[in-house]
C-alpha cells in the first residue's frame, strides 16, 4: 500500500489532502506540532470527514488508513519521507522553514538508499515562490554530494487549493473536535512542470502547464469573490458568506468584479477561454451561497492588512486590471469596503483603523496598498470609503 506524508493535521491537511490520499487507497502518515491533536489522531485511527455539495446536501466519510507523527519524532518521521512517493505540506509559509529540516532527513535516507523512483513534494500554501523557497531550504541542509539526487529525482510542486474549509463552530452542531467540515470541490491543480517522473496517482490532482495562469485564476477570481463578499457583507450586517451572496445588491458587486477580472485574465492569457472563465466565476458564486457552509464573513475577512497589500486579490486585482486596460470600477469599491472592517477581535483590523485615524484613507491606500495619491483609481476609493462609511454608520 502508498503512503502520502502530510505535514499540518489541520484543515486543510485533514479536510482535503487527507480525504484525496485516502480516496485513492493510500495510508496518510500526519506530521502535526500540536501533541493534543497528535494524540486524540492516534487513539481513534481515523476522524470524520462531512463533505458538503454545493446543492447543501451533505454526506460523510470516515477517513481511516492513517498513521500520526509528532514532530519530536524527527527519525521516524525521516523514514517515513523516504518511504513514501509523495509529501504535502498544509502549514503556513511562515512554518515551511520547520518542514525544511524533515525533508532534508529523508532525502537523505533516500540518497544513501539509492532509491530509483522520484519523490514530490506538493505546496498546499498561498505563496507563489513557497516551492522554490522550500526547496533552497533543504538544499542548503543537505551535502553536495547529495544535491544532484535532490535536482533529478525531487520535485518541489505549488498547487491551487481552492476546497473551502470553514472552521469549526457550534453553528454545525458537531461536538467530535476531530470532525472536519469541508465543501465536496475536488479539484486540486498543480504545477505540471516542477513534477518529476510520472504524475502521481491522486485522487482529484489536476496538473496545469500553464500555472501562473491558475494561480492568478485563485488568487484573482476566488479570492477576489470571497473578499468582496466579506467585507460588504460584513458593512451590511450578514454574518455569513452566503447571505452576503444572496444580497442583490452585493451579488451584483461581486458579479461585476468577477467579470472585471476575468477580461483582465483573458487579455493577460490569450490562450484561456472566456467560456471557461465566466463558468469558473459562476460555479464558484454557487459555491459561495451555500448555506450549508455557513462561513462567517470574520472568517474571511480577517487580517485586512494583508489582503489590503500590493500583490493580494484586491489591489493585485486593481493592478492586474489596470496593466490590462480594464478600469476596475466595482473592485475598486470594494477596496473602499475593506478599508471599513473593524471587527473588534482581529487585531490587524484595529491597526487599519489606528491607521485610517492617523493619515486618514489616502495615507493608507499609499502605504499599504501601494497606490499613489495621483494615480487615477485612488479617488474612486476614496469616493466609495465616505459613501460606505454612511451606510455603516446606519447599521450600526
Amino acid at each position: 500500500m502508498k503512503t502520502g506524508v502530510q505535514f499540518g493535521a489541520g484543515n486543510i491537511g485533514r479536510g482535503f489532502i487527507g480525504h484525496l490520499l485516502w480516496e485513492s487507497g493510500d495510508t496518510t502518515v500526519f506530521v502535526e506540532v500540536f501533541q493534543e491533536l497528535v494524540d486524540s489522531l492516534r487513539q481513534r485511527g481515523s476522524y470524520p470527514l462531512r463533505l458538503l455539495a454545493k446543492d447543501g446536501n451533505a454526506s460523510e466519510v470516515s477517513i481511516d488508513r492513517i498513521r500520526v507523527l509528532s514532530t519530536t519524532q524527527t527519525e521516524e518521521i525521516a523514514r517515513a519521507i523516504a518511504a513514501s512517493s509523495v509529501a504535502f505540506t498544509a502549514v503556513g509559509v511562515k512554518n515551511l522553514s520547520h518542514v525544511a529540516p524533515f525533508l532534508a532527513e529523508g532525502i537523505r535516507l533516500m540518497a544513501k538508499e539509492r532509491r530509483v523512483d522520484c519523490f514530490n513534494v506538493f505546496l498546499c500554501e498561498n505563496m507563489m515562490d513557497a516551492p522554490q523557497k522550500l526547496r533552497e531550504a533543504v538544499l542548503d541542509m543537505l551535502e553536495r554530494k547529495e544535491h544532484s539526487f535532490l535536482e533529478e529525482k525531487v520535485g518541489f510542486v505549488g498547487t491551487v487549493v481552492a476546497r473551502m474549509v470553514p472552521v469549526m463552530g457550534e453553528r454545525f452542531g458537531i461536538e467530535d473536535p476531530l470532525c472536519v467540515v469541508a465543501e465536496s470541490y475536488h479539484r486540486l491543480p498543480c504545477d505540471a512542470e516542477a513534477i518529476r517522473g510520472p504524475v502521481p496517482h491522486i485522487a482529484g490532482l489536476l496538473p496545469v502547464k500553464n500555472f501562473p495562469a491558475e494561480v492568478d485564476k485563485k488568487l484573482f477570481i476566488h479570492n477576489l469573490g470571497h473578499a468582496v463578499l466579506a467585507y460588504l457583507g460584513y458593512l451590511k450586517g450578514h454574518e455569513f458568506i452566503h447571505q452576503a451572496a444572496g444580497d442583490e445588491e452585493i451579488r451584483k458587486r461581486l458579479e461585476g468584479a468577477l467579470e472585471e477580472t476575468q477580461r483582465a485574465i483573458v487579455h493577460k492569457y490569450p490562450e484561456l477561454s472566456e467560456n471557461d472563465l465566466a463558468a469558473f466565476s459562476n460555479d464558484l458564486i454557487e459555491r459561495f451561497a451555500n448555506p450549508a457552509m455557513m462561513d462567517t464573513v470574520q472568517r474571511v475577512g480577517r487580517d485586512p492588512l494583508r489582503k489590503l497589500s500590493p500583490q493580494d486579490r484586491l489591489v493585485g486585482a486593481v493592478r492586474l486590471c489596470l496593466s490590462q486596460d480594464v478600469f476596475p470600477s466595482n473592485i475598486l469599491f470594494s477596496v473602499g469596503a475593506a478599508l471599513l472592517y473593524d471587527w473588534a477581535e482581529d487585531p490587524e483590523a484595529a491597526r487599519l483603523q489606528k491607521m485610517l485615524q492617523d493619515s486618514g484613507p489616502e495615507g493608507v491606500l499609499e502605504s499599504v496598498c501601494g497606490l499613489k495619491e495621483e494615480d487615477e483609481s485612488i479617488r474612486t476609493v476614496v469616493d466609495a470609503y465616505y459613501d460606505l462609511q454612511e451606510i455603516a454608520r446606519k447599521q450600526k
